[in-house]
């Protein structure tokens, strides 16, 4: 997920944007990039500290800003309180602008969750073999429990969400699921079969219910104001005294109380106000720079580290994934690699003709997988393009694709169009540079171990 605002102080975000997007808020749980290394500072200086604390604040902004979006922005018709579902009803397209890299594989629900008052009830629906997956995603951005296909199986359940150190009793057929904080994000995703299958998925989703006995009035966060230093500080701070920080992050934040960061911290001095005020933007630009190929590189494609998603001490990851893809999953729901180069290590550009050949069998998931194309923004951005097909991926559940007599895929990857004897397999790209994003939910082990490998992208003409 990206650093644009979805609060009243969004930029250019009507409320007839979000109507349309429906819920584009969680659409983007994949990343194109993660950074490379943590900020590498030789002196324990302030700047240093504030650089870091940037680094640790921003997932935690991110996310408090997206909950601020969800749950209290004045200029989000569609907001909902605490322990309420909020409903994507529409697959993204090319008008899905709000948050970075959409995917058009699944549709989302979420919630804010607010155990202060104790359990949530979460009562599921059968699923049946439809995939589906829900994150329990604590205010650090972790993945701390699930249900769901994997987790739990397709059928209707009753589940109680409880807080940290719980020790009550369930009720009778109850299952728990543990969150790491008091507030958490709980997110499903669910397949869906286009725009067919929409009256199903929405009854699915109609049937997610959270009750609680005693529910807590809606915390008010301090809203989110982009680009403001002391506001920056303002609401992490808020945050970690909600929600108590891991015992790992102890040492760092006994550093970065220096700087005015941490759950004891207090207001601003006038020395540390003018240290955020003149470093801010050198931190946001010193971030975002050291975002780029950060994992494993082969044949132009990037393979992520196994801690996304549940990211202990490596806020490095956890940073890049706030800019580029809050809310990602663990490796064991959904394995996300992404590609800027050709196997030639040349950059990809819709000016070029490229194709892409799988492997009969590949990827190998027990679920589905997709291959989405994103136009890239100034920023750094990814959204889909416009097209004639209306086509911003293709997958497993593609119609009419056509494969090689070896069982092998041939996708083709260009702006032009390939003919009408090639366009079922056709990929369209935007004019100028672009980005793929193979999404693989449900991996097979030789994926998670790294044995399969994604052939490189032909640059063919």
């Amino acid at each position: 997920m990206s650093s644009q605002d979805l609060s009243a102080t969004t930029r250019g975000v009507s409320r007839r944007d979000i109507l349309r997007n429906t819920l584009a808020l969680p659409a983007a749980m994949s990343l194109p990039a993660l950074v490379k290394s943590s900020f590498a500072f030789a002196a324990d200086d302030d700047l240093a500290t504030l650089h870091l604390a940037y680094q640790y604040g921003l997932p935690i902004y991110d996310n408090a800003r997206v909950t601020y979006a969800i749950s209290q922005s004045p200029l989000n018709p569609l907001r909902v309180a605490p322990n309420t579902f909020l409903h994507a009803r529409r697959l993204a397209d090319y008008r899905s602008r709000i948050v970075t890299t959409p995917n058009t594989d699944t549709l989302y629900s979420v919630a804010i969750v607010d155990l202060s008052a104790g359990p949530v009830l979460l009562k599921v629906p059968e699923f049946g073999k439809r995939y589906y997956s829900i994150a329990l995603i604590d205010a650090f951005t972790n993945n701390s429990d699930y249900a769901g296909s994997r987790a739990t199986g397709g059928q209707a359940a009753i589940y109680v969400i409880v807080p940290p150190g719980y020790k009550g009793a369930l009720p009778q057929d109850a299952k728990r699921l543990r969150a790491n904080t008091p507030h958490t994000v709980l997110l499903a995703r669910i397949l869906i079969d286009g725009p067919d299958d929409y009256d199903d998925v929405h009854e699915l989703q109609n049937g997610l219910k959270l009750t609680q006995a005693n529910p807590p009035p809606a915390p008010a966060l301090i809203a989110p104001v982009p680009d403001d230093p002391e506001n920056f500080v303002a609401l992490v701070n808020q945050v970690l005294r909600a929600n108590p920080p891991p015992a790992a992050d102890a040492p760092l934040l006994k550093r970065l109380a220096a700087v005015g960061v941490g759950p004891e911290a207090g207001a601003l001095t006038a020395a540390q106000k003018t240290l955020w005020s003149q470093h801010f933007a050198e931190a946001q630009k010193a971030l975002l720079a050291s975002i780029h190929g950060f994992g494993a590189a082969h044949d132009g494609w990037i393979y992520l580290p196994n801690d996304v998603g549940n990211f202990g001490a490596d806020y490095a990851a956890r940073a890049a994934v706030a800019v580029t893809g809050l809310w990602v999953n663990i490796p064991a729901e959904a394995v996300y690699t992404f590609a800027a180069l050709d196997n030639k290590g040349e950059k990809l550009v819709g000016s070029k003709t490229y194709r892409l050949r799988l492997p009969a069998g590949a990827p190998p998931t027990n679920s589905f997988w997709s291959l989405s194309i994103y136009e890239v923004e100034p920023d750094g951005r990814l959204f889909f393009s416009d097209n004639p097909l209306h086509r911003y991926a293709i997958g497993d559940r593609t119609q009419g694709l056509k494969k090689n007599a070896d069982g092998s895929l041939d996708i083709l990857i260009q702006h032009a169009p390939p003919g009408a004897d090639k366009e079922s397999n056709w990929l369209p790209a935007p004019e100028g540079d672009f980005r793929l994003v193979a999404r693989d939910y449900l991996p097979r082990p030789d994926v998670l171990d790294g044995r399969f490998k994604y052939p490189g992208i032909e640059h063919v003409a």
